[in-house]
């Protein structure tokens, strides 16, 4: 089933889809994620349960709340209580105490201007208190998934106790934006807020310039976003972008103007370029993830097919740990020998957070070697004939595992430099894996290697 399925997949990605892969982006938030929201599939997280303040990206939160409890056609007013109670030099437009507005325009008000009295007004006239307003968003908020998240507030000025993540609130953005009144509020670039009486017109403009055709910040592709900034927050954005490949929802937390929305779009491409949205012949939906280089790509389809790798959203351009490319090892082998490869992950007291930094390519080839050697395959019986033109760097314990790979065509290639401290790829190692496996697989099937050694594989990376 799983071969039928990933066939399906594959064939789907290879006929609609030809964007090159990218490699991690760098970012200059604090923390930040990206979501594919119908899986719920993170693509890139910094930070991502870190404790922030969201500002007025508070506001989907609140407009949420407002869309399912409130009637449109409700009228609401701007009190004298709110100029007292929410602090003066907070964002608002130009509204008279005692002017009226429905509930429709007021969310206007709040997504595209980000009026902090006209969410305090709203709250109040929907829960009666500022108090009862904050109980519900907090449970609004726990049945979205954001259960590490605070609200004390509907409009997201700064308060010690008003924090959330850059998952949680992705997750309040999932519901947000599954609601398709808040998407067309939050997609509007310019709006004329008109007050009940019809005698006052009140020009808005969202401040998400992602949505606006002359910025330098554009793109066509964003459906809907909120923007929050206070000084302990710094600068806030959601947003979501639909692509012809997969929807994306992106969350950026505290950094400056204008890095949100360069972070954003830096972002939503890095998702677009290394990832698809499909449904499998069983009628799942499925992230597919092709963040591979081209020369990884058979490879990783095989693996994939064979069932060893597993499906996953982890960047394969990216550096994999000591720990990782062992559990793959172990994956990729025949039960009999797994047990063998123990020795290498499962030490005791500081070996095991050096088992999970970036392993390097000569960490790889000892690993390799040593388990050559482990199932009985007479390692040192290959020709040392390689020219390796870093050898010099190359110290104890590692020269003769150097010498395997590369004479194997397992790792590397004679004449040039196999840059032995360079950190190992997630591609990298599913490479390697993939050509030692026809070693494995006859070793196994010969009670650990008394048949005659089968030929390497001759091709490298």
């Amino acid at each position: 089933m799983f071969k039928r399925s990933f066939c399906f997949l594959l064939t789907f990605i290879i006929a609609s889809f030809s964007l090159l892969a990218s490699p991690i982006p760098s970012i200059s938030a604090e923390g930040a994620i990206l979501i594919e929201p119908k899986t719920n599939t993170i693509l890139y997280a910094k930070n991502a349960n870190k404790k922030f303040y969201p500002a007025s990206t508070t506001k989907i939160l609140t407009t949420l709340i407002l869309l399912e409890d409130m009637p449109s056609d409700t009228v609401i007013t701007k009190t004298k209580e709110s100029t007292l109670i929410v602090p003066s030099d907070s964002s608002q437009i130009p509204l008279k105490i005692g002017d009226q507005y429905t509930a429709s325009e007021g969310l206007y008000a709040v997504l595209l201007a980000s009026d902090n009295f006209v969410c305090h007004d709203m709250a109040v006239k929907d829960s009666g208190s500022i108090r009862a307003f904050s109980k519900k968003m907090n449970e609004m908020a726990r049945s979205a998934g954001a259960v590490s998240s605070h609200f004390v507030n509907p409009h997201g000025y700064h308060e010690p106790e008003h924090y959330t993540t850059p998952f949680d609130l992705s997750q309040i953005g999932i519901m947000a934006f599954n609601n398709a009144k808040f998407t067309k509020i939050a997609g509007t670039l310019k709006h004329t807020l008109v007050t009940k009486d019809g005698k006052r017109s009140i020009p808005l403009k969202h401040s998400a310039v992602l949505l606006d055709s002359e910025s330098p910040y554009y793109n066509p592709n964003v459906v809907g976003a909120k923007t929050g900034f206070h000084t302990p927050a710094k600068r806030t954005l959601i947003a979501k972008a639909t692509y012809e490949n997969i929807e994306l929802i992106g969350i950026i937390m505290r950094t400056d103007k204008p890095n949100q929305f360069e972070d954003m779009n830096t972002l939503f491409e890095y998702g677009t370029k290394n990832y698809s949205l499909t449904t499998s012949i069983d009628g799942i939906p499925a992230v597919f993830n092709h963040s591979y280089s081209p020369w990884a790509k058979s490879y990783i389809h095989d693996a994939l097919e064979e069932g060893w790798l597993t499906p996953s959203a982890k960047n394969y351009q990216e550096s994999i740990t000591r720990r990782e490319f062992i559990n793959l090892l172990r994956a990729a082998s025949p039960e009999n020998y797994k047990t063998l490869l123990d020795k290498y992950v499962d030490y005791d007291g500081v070996s095991i957070y050096k088992e999970n930094l970036a392993a390097t390519r000569k960490e790889a080839a000892l690993i390799c070697y040593s388990f050559a050697k482990e199932i009985s395959f007479n390692a040192l019986s290959l020709p040392i004939n390689t020219n390796i033109i870093d050898k010099a760097m190359i110290t104890a314990p590692y020269q003769n595992a150097v010498d395997f790979v590369v004479t194997a065509g397992v790792l590397g290639q004679n004449g040039a430099a196999f840059k032995p401290d360079d950190f190992l790829t997630y591609e990298q190692a599913i490479a390697v894996i993939q050509k030692l496996k026809p070693v494995i697989d006859a070793y196994s099937a010969s009670d650990f290697g008394r048949l005659a050694a089968p030929k390497l594989p001759s091709s490298s990376q």
